[in-house]
């Protein structure tokens, strides 16, 4: 059963979806809509059989009005006691209920049939009592399709109810998995930046340490401002990786070597914030660090078609022959199982070793989203 239904049919956050997906007033909508097209359905019926010529001046139209009325407020009466007088309880106890009471009010409405007549016309002789099994076959069989609708609409909606905590739980798990990974970058950054500082401070080398606790300071204040389940402009997070290039070359000086190139025109395609912390690292660690030389590390953007590719690239050591992405595992897997949690195959990653050495990393993802972020607005200060 569609859990959008009958919702779907109205333009999302209006009111007449708000109603829709509302079990109270779709069910007590349905109760008066049933009544009024049995009421038609009846009249219709009544209409291909004419009555006889002695009878012709019975009010027939105000009998069969009476007569409907009489099953709308007695299974009114009926609905509201089983599923509340909002119509919004259910269950299997309660939809059984509803079949079988509707059915059980059959002498009640059979009596109804027999009084109104006589109301309206003192004069016309009382008919027969009929039994109420032959009631049931000509008017009263259509209690227990009264009854059956309004179970099928309260199994709908415990369903839909299933359905949604389903999904919050579903969201809510997936939240957490993002959370844990974004999370998962800063300690390993800040134990190396706030590493680096202190030695700095040790050696009395103090202008030097002093700028990198700013940058740190403006890098810190990208990283908490951002919700981990948020998309990034790409503007903004190559200026945090900048950022954190920069408090890198404090570390490093001249044997760390950068450079950006980004095509023009995609500075504004999202991206998840910080997903290419990881893979920065991962170079500065097994690029640059074991290098008495230092290195290079390059990062690009560009668009292919309706995918934007993003590369960081270096000319370190590459991966190991024997387990290619073994050694750099952590920082890889992160942003991979990121990219798969927000984008499933939309998105991927890839690493290969260059020649004659060196390693590139490319993360590439749709560049138009359907998520929203926040615009983007000044990071550092």
């Amino acid at each position: 059963m569609n859990e959008r239904w009958p919702a779907q049919a109205f333009k999302e956050g209006s009111i007449l979806a708000k109603i829709a997906s509302d079990p109270g007033w779709v069910r007590w909508g349905a109760h008066g809509l049933f009544w009024i097209g049995y009421f038609l359905v009846r009249t219709a019926a009544a209409q291909a059989e004419p009555p006889p010529t002695e009878f012709q001046d019975f009010p027939y139209l105000a009998n069969r009005a009476l007569a409907v009325a009489s099953y709308f407020v007695v299974t009114g009466i009926l609905l509201a006691i089983v599923a509340g007088p909002m119509a919004r309880k259910s269950g299997t106890v309660r939809n059984l209920a509803l079949i079988f009471g509707a059915i059980a009010l059959g002498p009640i409405t059979q009596f109804a049939e027999r009084y109104w007549p006589s109301v309206l016309d003192p004069s016309t002789p009382p008919d027969g009592a009929m039994p109420l099994m032959s009631y049931l076959f000509t008017f009263g069989w259509v209690l227990p399709v009264w009854g059956l609708v309004q179970a099928l609409l309260a199994y709908h909606f415990e369903i839909v109810a299933q359905s949604r905590a389903i999904a919050r739980a579903q969201s809510l798990a997936y939240d957490a998995q993002l959370r844990m990974l974004h999370y998962q970058i800063n300690p390993h950054f800040l134990f190396n930046t706030l590493n680096a500082i202190s030695t700095l401070v040790l050696d009395k080398r103090t202008e030097l340490a002093e700028n990198m606790l700013l940058r740190l300071s403006g890098f810190l204040r990208y990283s908490l401002d951002r919700k981990p389940t948020e998309l990034a402009a790409l503007s903004a997070e190559l200026d945090a990786q900048r950022k954190y290039l920069e408090i890198e070359q404090t570390r490093f000086g001249d044997k760390l070597q950068v450079s950006f190139e980004v095509e023009p025109g995609i500075e504004n395609a999202r991206l998840p914030s910080l997903i290419l912390q990881p893979i920065l690292e991962n170079s500065i660690k097994y690029a640059i660090t074991p290098s008495a030389e230092g290195g290079r590390i390059e990062v690009s953007a560009r668009r292919d078609g309706d995918v934007l590719r993003v590369r960081v690239e270096d000319n370190g050591p590459g991966f190991s022959a024997a387990a290619p992405q073994r050694g750099r595992g952590v920082g890889l897997a992160n942003a991979r199982e990121r990219l798969t949690l927000i984008y499933g195959e939309k998105a991927g990653l890839s690493a290969e070793n260059l020649a004659p050495r060196g390693c590139r990393v490319e993360i590439w993802l749709p560049i138009k989203e359907e998520r929203v972020a926040r615009s983007a607005a000044r990071t550092f200060s």
